[in-house]
């Protein structure tokens, strides 16, 4: 069953930040309540489309518009009976060129001739804008705005004692949002961010809203997530930056439990293994047990299980798992996953492509703005 904190991406939940837009909403009529009952050829109304004749125009070749005189006899002959008009008239239809020719007797090796030259443009043609196209030679379709990348990935910046700040959570420090035209203020960008991935420079950062007990929000980590580290993160041109949203007691104790690995380090191996473990319990929401956190540390390669396990029980982390939650309700997030990239806000397990199409238009204002 799902719940509401969990957004289905086939109808991504709204999110209404005060004053403004929802932050769910991307300006997409997509699904929009409105179009429902919409008469055929409107929008919201799928339209089919196919080759051939249309089901609509006559049966066959021989059907003529009666305004038409192509291929009619006058009507005013057929009242006088000129048969020598008629008579001339189908003497000029076969009086046609000796030569005329059909598009069939073209030779085949002229035909194979003139594809090899179409492919042969078309290649040479890909090629060009693969080389010189605004990717500055990105074949792969990343980065083809040819933005800077970050270099400041050093990871966060440990406290004295060696452990991270876990009790790190909101907008960027000193800011507050109040309307859509604040949602940029979301992205931290705080060196010693343990919920953060990727460099603190980056020209582009993509803040996420989830829930360790949230199915859409396992779907995104396995399917979609390792592929946008792999092609924005680890090249400097993206920041992820965690927030928590959970909205149940195993969500709060999960979250908490996310907290204790952060301290420790390992906040990011902690989310790979309990996704991993989510998906291993089901499709459904896994409520996990302290127990069962505890082994999911262990996988992460948390050093000190026995303090992880110490801070789940006696609430370390409750508090600042509070203030995540009430954070992130007063943005209007009210499902998960939700993720706002640079000014952009996205809603659900949504297909890859709409993120990488999302990161690559941000990518483009970004370079923009330096110039």
């Amino acid at each position: 069953m799902t719940r509401p904190d969990d957004a289905d991406p086939r109808t991504p939940d709204d999110a209404n930040v005060p004053g403004g837009r929802p932050v769910g909403d991307s300006g997409d009529a997509g699904h929009d309540a409105d179009h429902d009952g919409a008469p055929a050829g409107t929008p919201g109304e799928p339209v089919e489309l196919g080759w051939g004749r249309d089901p609509g125009d006559p049966a066959g070749p021989a059907a003529v518009d009666a305004n038409s005189t192509v291929g009619a006899v006058s009507t005013a002959q057929a009242a006088d009976g000129d048969d020598a008009a008629g008579d001339a008239a189908v003497g000029a239809a076969d009086e046609r060129p000796a030569d005329a020719r059909s598009m069939k007797t073209v030779p085949p090796a002229l035909w194979v001739w003139f594809a090899a030259v179409l492919l042969l443009v078309g290649g040479l043609g890909f090629l060009a804008g693969d080389r010189f196209g605004p990717g500055g030679g990105a074949g792969d379709g990343v980065n083809l705005a040819g933005a800077t990348a970050g270099s400041n990935d050093g990871g966060p910046v440990a406290k004295e004692d060696g452990t991270y700040d876990a009790t790190i959570m909101g907008p960027r420090a000193g800011s507050a949002i109040a309307t859509m035209e604040d949602i940029a203020e979301v992205h931290r960008r705080d060196e010693a961010d343990p919920f953060a991935l990727g460099a603190v420079d980056a020209p582009v950062v993509m803040t996420m809203f989830s829930d360790f007990e949230c199915p859409f929000c396992a779907r995104y980590a396995q399917d979609t997530q390792p592929n946008l580290i792999a092609d924005y993160v680890d090249s400097g041109l993206l920041r992820i930056e965690w927030n928590d949203s959970a909205g149940t007691p195993p969500s709060a104790q999960a979250a908490q439990a996310g907290r204790a690995a952060a301290a420790q380090g390992k906040f990011w191996e902690f989310q790979d293994a309990a996704f991993d473990a989510a998906v291993a319990k089901g499709n459904g929401h896994p409520e996990f047990t302290v127990d069962e956190l505890v082994e999911i540390a262990r996988t992460a390669g948390v050093e000190d299980v026995d303090l992880f396990k110490k801070q789940i029980e006696d609430g370390t982390w409750e508090k600042p798992v509070q203030e995540a939650n009430a954070y992130a309700q007063s943005i209007g997030v009210q499902g998960t996953p939700m993720f706002v990239i640079g000014a952009t806000p996205l809603s659900g397990a949504l297909p890859e492509e709409n993120f990488r199409d999302t990161i690559e238009l941000e990518l483009m204002k970004a370079e923009r703005a330096e110039q």
